[in-house]
Order: structure tokens, then sequence, then C-alpha cells
């Protein structure tokens, strides 16, 4: 009888890993679009960071005012539609996807075809901070979390690619994980 942790030996790649976050026009998927997305993966870095132009939303006030993306910085971008075969690529062929506090990113995603893979492990970050950090039932902040994990600065929080470098920083962090080159390189870098 081979149990699950014995076949972990037969692996003969390092497993695909990656981490992705995105900032939106708004928290409903109903009316919102996806206005930055970003993913790293573990052991290769940035696979993908793009500003999107949404189809519909023109304006985003009040989510503005917290990414800081106007509707100047993505009115020549392009549209998710550009970009949905190389970001389903990605996705589809990942081991585990990591992010924090993902629930609604996985529900934008879905609502434009973008789906996990079958057999990929899907982690929210969050719910295991929490389970330390928390004693209450409120999901701990990504700041918190950095904060907890001593993450250096690596840029303007809400950006979706600083975002996804805090959340890789606290998962190596949280379970004792080498710090791999490419994120050595950005932590000098800043």
């Amino acid at each position: 009888m081979v149990f699950r942790q014995d076949c972990i030996a037969f692996v003969d790649r390092e497993p695909s890993v990656i981490f992705f976050d995105m900032e939106m026009t708004g928290g409903n998927t109903k009316y919102d679009e996806i206005l930055q997305l970003s993913i790293i993966d573990l052991y290769k870095g940035v696979l993908f960071n793009e500003y999107i132009k949404p189809k519909r939303c023109k304006s985003w006030k009040d989510t503005e005012s917290i990414h800081h993306i106007t509707p100047q910085m993505v009115e020549n971008c392009f549209t998710m539609s550009a970009f949905r075969r190389d970001i389903k690529n990605i996705f589809k062929h990942a081991d585990m996807v990591v992010g924090y506090g993902i629930e609604n990113d996985v529900r934008f995603m879905q609502k434009d075809h973008i789906y996990v893979g079958r057999n990929s492990i899907l982690y929210d970050l969050q719910k295991s901070f929490s389970r330390i950090y928390s004693h209450d039932n409120n999901m701990p902040s990504l700041k918190s979390c950095a904060n907890y994990c001593r993450c250096p600065n690596f840029g303007e929080v809400h950006n979706s690619l600083t975002d996804v470098y805090i959340t890789v920083y606290c998962f190596i962090m949280m379970y004792g994980l080498d710090i791999p080159a490419w994120l050595n390189k950005a932590i000098k870098q800043n």
C-alpha cells in the first residue's frame, strides 16, 4: 500500500506553486471587473503582471482611493480577453494555487472563465494565518500578516504585484521554506 506522503518522493519536478492577487473596480462580481492581475511562481518568480482595461466599467471612485488605479491608467491596456488564454494555462497547470483572502478573487476569475485546475490545491493563506493570529472570527488583513512575518517593504500595498510578493513571503515564513533567489533579489531592490 502506498500512502500519499510516500508518493511525494516520486515527484520528478518541482511542483508548480503559484500565488496570485488582483485589484478590481469593486467587490460585486455581477457589475465589477478586474483591473490588475499578478501571478508569481514560487520557484520562478513573476509569471504575469498586467493592468487590464475593463469592458463595461468606466469609473470606480470607491476602490480607486484604495488601489490608486485610475481609468486613465488602464484606458490603453488590453481587456481580459487578450490575456485569458495565457492566464488559463497558468492556473490549469498549477499543482497549488495560493492567495490571501481569495474567495471573491476566485469568483471574479470564474466570471472571466478562468478556473483553477481540476487537480490543483486552492489554498487561502488568510484562513491559515487567522488560526495563528486571530482569537475571534475576524479575518486578519494582509498587513497584519506582513507585520507578523516581519515582511520587508515591497512597495505600495493594494498593488496586486506588491500584495502577491507579500503573500509569497508570508507563506515562506509561516512554513519555514527557503527564500528563492528571485525573492531575495526583490528584497534587496527595495
